[in-house]
């Protein structure tokens, strides 16, 4: 491996430790968790996520380690070396289901079919191992770690977290969608030239589709990468973000020197690592949403009777509901 892809490796296990919270068994569990969800890695991948396990896991405490195995059985290919070292570990890591136990994968099953002796066999194996580990979505606990450990990380270690993402724990393709207009570099801008805070934060939150908390989040993060990682992945023009730095968010914009580095950043990272962190943002609004209707309780609720009993609290008048819609829809 190349040395600063290796330093930067190094730069990542050394994240934790800050403010007496020790962020390596979050690192260590988030990155698992988005490396599962992609059925197959190319050896690069494989090599990196490998590589950065390996060093967390001498650093992280034994329910960490037991969830790491646990999680990475049920994939279609576990990174053998990772899989070996935790077959290594105490019984209580040790235990978790060996991949052995697991259905065959495509790839035994396609070269099983090379061996006349065993093709009829492998024709008749069920395609159940894809099933497996494809994924439903990002789930609400790992989108949430992940962003909390991004917007607590400090610059070099949000750095370090997007150089490498995408190389280590890449989401599968087309996980994250946004709105594809052409005119929102531009109107980004102008909000921000214009100081209209509110405006920005309705633009961001609408072409990145995700929550106006989140979107207020981003804007007013004050070291700025967050804004670096939406222009990114909305394919915004590199000066365009870079007036939007200077003029949105009066922490980043009163430094040249924060906002020159900001645009390098833009440079050095990738779509495909800002697109997966946006896939994150999104897993968070859809995650809210489906907890808000899981909660929801019916304005009519049914008695025992079968009668409707009237509501707890009164509705909002027909013209605020009104207003409400319509917010809701721009």
């Amino acid at each position: 491996m190349e040395t600063s892809s290796l330093s930067s490796l190094e730069g990542l296990t050394d994240i934790g430790l800050r403010g007496g919270v020790d962020m390596r068994p979050t690192l260590l569990r988030v990155l698992t968790d988005l490396y599962v969800q992609k059925l197959r890695h190319t050896p690069d991948e494989e090599r990196h996520y490998t590589e950065l396990a390996l060093r967390l896991l001498d650093s992280v405490d034994v329910p960490t380690r037991a969830a790491v195995a646990a999680r990475l059985t049920h994939h279609l290919s576990p990174p053998s070396q990772v899989m070996q070292r935790l077959a290594a570990d105490l019984p209580e890591v040790a235990a978790a289901p060996r991949p052995d136990r697991l259905p065959r994968t495509r790839g035994a099953i396609a070269a099983a079919a090379h061996d006349p002796s065993t093709a009829t066999r492998a024709e008749t194996l069920p395609d159940q191992a894809v099933r497996i580990a494809a994924p439903a979505g990002i789930g609400s606990d790992v989108a949430d770690e992940l962003n909390e450990l991004f917007f607590a990380a400090n610059a070099n270690e949000r750095r370090l977290i997007l150089l490498n993402l995408d190389i280590v724990a890449s989401l599968p393709a087309g996980r994250s969608v946004v709105a594809r207009d052409p005119t929102i570099g531009r109107k980004l801008e102008a909000a921000a030239l214009a100081r209209k805070r509110e405006e920005f934060v309705r633009e961001l939150a609408r072409s990145l589709l995700i929550s106006r908390e989140q979107a207020q989040r981003i804007a007013g993060d004050e070291l700025g990468e967050p804004i670096v990682v939406a222009a990114k992945a909305l394919s915004i023009p590199r000066e365009l973000l870079y007036r939007i730095l200077l003029f949105v968010n009066t922490a980043v914009g009163h430094s040249v020197e924060r906002v020159h580095a900001l645009a390098e950043l833009y440079d050095e990272i990738g779509a495909q690592a800002a697109q997966d962190l946006v896939a994150v943002w999104q897993a968070l609004n859809i995650n809210k949403d489906a907890r808000e209707a899981g909660a929801h309780q019916p304005l009519l609720a049914t008695d025992a009777s079968g009668a409707h009993s009237a509501p707890a609290t009164r509705r909002a008048p027909a013209s605020s509901s009104h207003k409400i819609a319509r917010r809701q829809a721009s």
